[in-house]
């Protein structure tokens, strides 16, 4: 079965609006074996929606539409589908006495022009919606079935599992299974160079890379129509051989935080870590300490915005301020030891950078970050030179840090440390 998803309103286009509707959805669909291939958002405009509701209907087996039910002059999306289905809406009067006793619930007298919710498509079954007054219409056509949602989460989310439940887990025929890896301290495109040629191979499991700053995630989702083993066989397949190659950047296997995977090693291996942090402003010790535990394994930070933070808390010497500046190797590696030394703690991490979008040189350039990792008798640092804006800057050096800490932790791991 193949889905489309629909996002109906002009605000989805113009503002900053975020639809949370489509990916609620496809999550949901995805445990039952149906992929979503399409997510298109729409304005309020008749012609447009009907248009693309027909195009959808047939291409597709499964439409959703979210959004514009409305009483409004602009909620269209009754009357779009129906002209795209060539169907007639028919006025209930039922739905208007059960808005009507809604609002004498609320207190209130119902305004006429809520009655445009009571039209349904010819054909369609209406779904109760216990969150809002516009209600959800189901209707199954020769091409597709066809689903009505309201656009306001509370309310599309218990409207779309009343039909998910009775209308297409049943008719979803495949069994799936699905695998995650997580990865840091490669790209997104060094990622792909080194496994395409195991996954294009395919074309079940799919295979999908994803980006964040500074962390990739890679999702393999089988399917079988015989059985949940063989889509099982089938994924682990894959991503046994893809763990053969990207095996030493893989963090997780499952939905785990960088973070969260840090402070459970340091944890197990009973170490502690303290952070300077200059350009990432407490980015990096808040991501430590929102995870639930880091208490056993963090001791604190400092952010040494200013140099005379760095020589005053950290014991970073003046003359290497002077000789390399506060962003260079040398300032990062007395910052993570000077925090070591501070905190007395075992592991000290540090990042210094210009996130911007002022204070670069053509030495030293907007998004240069230097990250350092000081443990007794072991030094690592790294220089990296991020994209982005500030924020993004900040995000990437915050995750190169984790990734620095995690590769140390694996490391001393395999040593036997």
């Amino acid at each position: 079965m193949r889905a489309i998803f629909i996002a109906v309103g002009s605000e989805m286009l113009d503002l900053d609006r975020v639809d949370t509707n489509s990916t609620y959805v496809a999550r949901r669909l995805r445990e039952k074996g149906v992929l979503m291939d399409m997510k298109v958002v729409v304005s309020d405009h008749m012609d447009n929606l009907s248009w693309i509701v027909k195009k959808a209907c047939q291409r597709a087996q499964l439409v959703i539409i979210s959004g514009g039910l409305g009483p409004t002059e602009d909620d269209i999306t009754r009357e779009a589908a129906a002209a795209a289905l060539k169907k007639k809406l028919v006025f209930h009067e039922q739905i208007v006495a059960d808005l009507q006793s809604l609002f004498r619930d609320r207190g209130l007298a119902m305004p006429e022009i809520n009655t445009r919710q009571a039209f349904v498509i010819e054909g369609a079954e209406i779904i109760a919606n216990p969150a809002g007054t516009a209600p959800g219409q189901y209707l199954e056509t020769e091409n597709c079935k066809l689903l009505l949602l309201p656009g306001p989460p509370n309310e599309m989310i218990p409207v779309f599992e009343d039909i998910f439940s009775r209308h297409i887990v049943p008719a979803a025929n495949y069994f799936i299974y699905s695998r995650t890896f997580r990865l840091t301290g490669i790209g997104e495109s060094d990622v792909d160079s080194r496994i395409a040629d195991i996954y294009r191979k395919y074309r079940n499991p799919v295979t999908t890379i994803l980006a964040s700053l500074g962390v990739i995630e890679l999702h393999f989702l089988g399917r079988s129509k015989n059985s949940d083993e063989e889509a099982r066989r089938l994924t682990d397949e894959l991503a046994g051989k893809v763990r053969a190659r990207l095996g030493d950047f893989i963090f997780a296997e499952k939905e785990q935080s960088l973070a969260e995977v840090v402070v459970d090693d340091l944890k197990r291996r009973k170490l502690t870590l303290a952070v300077a942090e200059s350009c990432s402003g407490g980015g990096l010790g808040s991501q430590i300490t929102g995870v639930a535990g880091s208490s056993e394994v963090f001791l604190g930070g400092v952010i040494a915005y200013a140099n005379s933070m760095k020589t005053g808390i950290l014991g970073v010497a003046e003359e290497v301020l002077k000789k390399h500046g506060a962003v260079s190797k040398q300032a990062a590696q007395a910052m993570a030891a000077g925090v070591r030394r501070l905190c007395g703690s075992d592991i000290g991490v540090a990042i210094t950078g210009i996130a911007g979008p002022g204070g670069a040189t053509a030495e030293k350039p907007k998004g240069l970050v230097h990250v350092h990792l000081s443990v007794e008798n072991f030094e690592q640092g790294v220089r990296q030179l991020f994209s982005g804006d500030r924020d993004m800057v900040r995000t990437r050096a915050v995750n190169r840090a984790l990734g620095l800490i995690w590769q140390y932790l694996k490391e001393a791991r395999g040593k036997g440390q």
